[in-house]
């Protein structure tokens, strides 16, 4: 089993263009959407990933979990490794562990893949830590309520837009890093490391609002499928699939409307 790398895009017309874009001082919102564009098919395609595909429905399935009466036995059957009185951070890096076991029974790792078990075991912490005083002194019964409180359409959607916001920011980032550290000198299109930085600040926040895009289905879709014979691994690959395509979509329309 070996770890399988994205393709590159150095040698693409497309990934020429977004060169171009970064010397010639384009903005965040032209820089994204040409990224993803020359990527497309590698972000479209990690819906397939089997890390991707088990992170997602493990995040549809711990606020669920947390709504029944007793957590830890249901937690246990999704195949996290946890006491009996887990604390977010437990069930966090129980998630993270499940992952792990899940993707080395189903033939090795990617970088898509671990991509998306840090965004997703990230997006559980923030946004059922929000709901807690203490992240680290929070004990099971608080824990329980805040992760149940995450299985709402409204809370829900918040959880999938900030996990898809994280994963689609990582992909940019992957393609882009290198190429924009190249970019930094006096007679660069970042005179300075400030400006470098003040560019990827600007990126994460542009992947955030793009995201508001998940926000609008994702409650739903949660809601819907959790009721009528609730989720599984496939539907939350489909989930995915979907996610992925508004999100490239988004962020198409909002260079149309920066150009």
């Amino acid at each position: 089993m070996g770890h399988q790398h994205l393709g590159t895009l150095s040698r693409s017309r497309q990934w020429r263009e977004v060169i171009e874009l970064i010397s010639g001082g384009a903005n965040v919102e032209e820089v994204a959407a040409a990224t993803s564009a020359a990527a497309e098919q590698q972000m479209l395609d990690a819906s397939d990933d089997p890390a991707v595909k088990h992170a997602v429905w493990l995040l549809t399935q711990i606020p669920t979990a947390a709504r029944k009466e007793d957590f830890a036995v249901e937690l246990r059957k999704l195949g996290l490794r946890v006491s009996d009185r887990p604390t977010l951070l437990e069930v966090a890096t129980a998630m993270n562990g499940a992952v792990d076991r899940y993707v080395a029974k189903k033939g090795g790792r990617t970088d898509v893949g671990e991509m998306a078990q840090l965004s997703v075991v990230e997006s559980l912490n923030a946004i059922a830590g929000r709901a807690l005083p203490d992240l680290f002194g929070a004990g099971a019964e608080k824990t329980k309520a805040a992760l149940g409180g995450l299985g709402t359409v409204r809370q829900f959607a918040v959880l999938a837009r900030d996990f898809f916001s994280r994963l689609t920011r990582r992909q940019l980032d992957y393609f882009l890093s290198r190429e924009l550290s190249q970019h930094v000198g006096l007679n660069s299109r970042f005179r300075t490391v400030r400006e470098h930085r003040e560019f990827e600040r600007a990126l994460d926040l542009h992947c955030r609002e793009a995201s508001r895009i998940i926000k609008e289905f994702s409650g739903e879709w949660f809601s819907k499928h959790t009721y009528e014979g609730g989720i599984t691994e496939a539907k939350a690959g489909n989930f995915a699939h979907v996610a992925f395509h508004k999100m490239r979509e988004e962020l198409r329309q909002r260079r149309s409307l920066h150009a």
